[in-house]
Formats: structure tokens, C-alpha cells, sequence
């Protein structure tokens, strides 16, 4: 065989092996990156399903006293049986602002960024 032809077929398999490697890499990183997506959004879901009971105590508790509790735990036991965790096992983070206040977990979005509910909005978001 001409050594022309030998090097360039040598060449053309060398940059399929590349292009494969390449392929490879671009893969597992979508595949990690659709992890942290999926996950981030079922952790967001848990939030809000968890979220929403203290919401519901939270309105009741202001009904029946005209204010906001200073904390969560003065919901526990009578509007609540028992304080939810965030997905990564912290309690919600309680922020009252007068007649407003937020609720957040931390990790939830992409499981770094924080997920919040304002009540000012009525919405969850991160």
C-alpha cells in the first residue's frame, strides 16, 4: 500500500476515535445536567406539597390572632401536628414582615439554589 494512504487512513481513525471521545463527554454531561434539572424539580415539588400545609397554619394562626407568629414552631401542635423539613433535611426558613412574610429551603433548584414562597404573591419560585 502507497504510505500516503496508509497515514491518511490512519488519520481519518484517529479522528473517529476523537470524535466518538468527543460524543462521550457531551453525553455524560447532558446526562448529569438532566439529573440536577429533574431532581432540582422534584425537590421544588416537595416543597411546595410540604410548604403548603405550613401556608394553610399560617393563615389560620393569623385568622384566629389578628398577626403572624414570630416563629413556625408556635404553629406546632394546634395548627400543625408537626413542623415539615426541606428535601435536604433543614426546616423552612420563616421570614415575617408585618403582615407578609416568605417561607425558603435551600439546595432545591438544580440542588444549589433556593426555592421560596412570598406570600405577598401567593407564588413559589426560585
Amino acid at each position: 500500500m502507497v504510505p500516503e494512504i496508509k497515514s491518511l487512513k490512519s488519520m481519518v481513525g484517529s479522528a473517529r476515535v476523537i470524535s466518538m471521545a468527543v460524543l462521550v463527554v457531551i453525553l455524560v454531561c447532558a446526562y448529569i445536567a438532566l439529573d440536577f434539572y429533574t431532581g432540582g424539580q422534584q425537590n421544588a415539588s416537595m416543597v411546595e406539597g410540604r410548604g403548603g400545609a405550613i401556608v394553610g397554619a399560617l393563615s389560620g394562626y393569623k385568622r384566629e390572632t389578628g398577626s403572624l407568629p414570630d416563629a413556625l414552631e408556635k404553629l406546632v401542635p394546634k395548627h400543625l401536628p408537626a413542623l415539615a423539613k426541606c428535601p435536604n433535611g433543614q426546616p423552612y426558613a420563616y421570614k415575617p414582615a408585618g403582615a407578609e412574610y416568605t417561607l425558603t429551603c435551600q439546595d432545591v433548584l438544580f440542588k444549589s439554589k433556593p426555592y421560596q414562597y412570598d406570600s405577598k404573591s401567593g407564588a413559589w419560585g426560585g
